[in-house]
């Protein structure tokens, strides 16, 4: 057993419900790896766990984050032993706010020790871009991409891959951020405070419409999103952050929104050639060999600069909450990482 200290959700709620235990953990089995963990990513999934919003199999009280990098200290088997003393970064299923995690060595990714303060930010938040943007949304240079959300941490996830697709970005964001993801080389902002979408995103293209939306509302606000496509456009769906109303979960307020979400008819989408897919990483069940190919590339991207995650700050284990809280109420541009250390 090692001892570990973990981050658990005691019951659903605000971030008050997150609290910091001392317990063990056992030692790796056959396929595992034992990670000392040095960041952990959080991501709104994460959020919408904590607020019982978001579906799995565990119940409370159980350890938070599926997304962590460290140094494996541990092998469950002589196969995997080279991996003890490298640096990794990938997936666990939960316990990635801990101190120390078992993970299945194929969830895993080695890289280079100088990238453990930027690696967190990868897996999921890149990884989510990349299946939408190029092997679900065939982006392709010159079209262009309305990117909802775009400063946070998908957001500027998809800004830089579409930048090395070489197309052209809208994104919608609160007016506060529009100068930070300007400094980033984007024009073209919505502030979805105060503006339509939709009717913004058609004016700034002069009535096409754009050929693909990364949607991470859900509600009628992907309907919206659905509207404001091109001839050929398409729409992914990844979340429902619309759902999201306050620090706790709230069925009055989310109903409405659950029935507004829409059902995209087949005939519709053949009539307007238009299209609309979903994307959650973490359902991927028969393709993982496409998580460790499109893996691969995207930690050459960081090494040759095409990409460059963006921290926004980090927070020590025990200050969980206050992440979350800092997450919950927009403040974040980028990524929000834990610390172990």
């Amino acid at each position: 057993m090692n001892d570990c200290r973990s981050v658990f959700i005691t019951r659903h709620g605000g971030p008050d419900v997150l609290e910091l235990r001392t317990t063990s953990i056992s030692d790796p089995i056959e396929e595992e790896v034992l990670v000392e963990i040095k960041y952990s990513g959080i991501n709104f999934a994460d959020i919408m766990s904590r607020m019982g919003l978001y579906t799995t199999r565990l119940k409370p009280p159980y350890r938070l984050g599926m997304e962590i990098a460290g140094v494996v200290s541990k092998s469950g088997s002589e196969k995997n032993r080279s991996l003890v003393g490298r640096a990794v970064v990938g997936f666990c299923r939960s316990g990635g706010y801990s101190s120390h995690v078992n993970v299945p060595a194929e969830q895993l990714f080695v890289i280079d020790d100088k990238w453990l303060n930027v690696a967190a930010a990868i897996p999921v938040n890149y990884l989510t871009a990349y299946f939408m943007m190029i092997h679900q949304g065939s982006l392709r240079k010159d079209e262009t991409i309305l990117i909802h959300g775009i400063g946070g941490g998908v957001g500027i996830a998809a800004l830089q891959i579409a930048n090395k697709i070489g197309a052209k970005i809208i994104g919608t964001a609160s007016a506060g951020k529009h100068s930070k993801i300007r400094e980033l080389g984007v024009e073209h902002l919505i502030d979805y405070q105060s503006e339509d979408f939709s009717e913004r995103a058609m004016e700034m293209t002069h009535g096409k419409g754009v050929d693909l939306v990364m949607d991470s509302l859900g509600g009628k606000e992907l309907a919206k999103s659905y509207a404001c496509l091109s001839e050929f456009g398409r729409v992914g769906a990844y979340g429902f952050s619309t759902a999201v109303t306050g620090p706790k979960r709230s069925y009055l307020k989310i109903l409405p929104k659950f029935l507004k979400m829409p059902s995209f008819s087949p005939r519709d989408m053949m009539m307007k050639n238009k299209g609309a897919f979903g994307f959650h990483l973490g359902m991927i069940r028969e393709r993982k060999d496409l998580v460790a190919e499109y893996g691969k590339v995207l930690f050459d991207w960081l090494e040759d600069g095409t990409i460059d995650p963006v921290i926004d700050s980090v927070f020590k284990l025990e200050q969980a909450s206050d992440a979350h809280q800092y997450i919950g109420d927009r403040k974040n541009f980028g990524k929000v990482l834990l610390t172990s250390e």
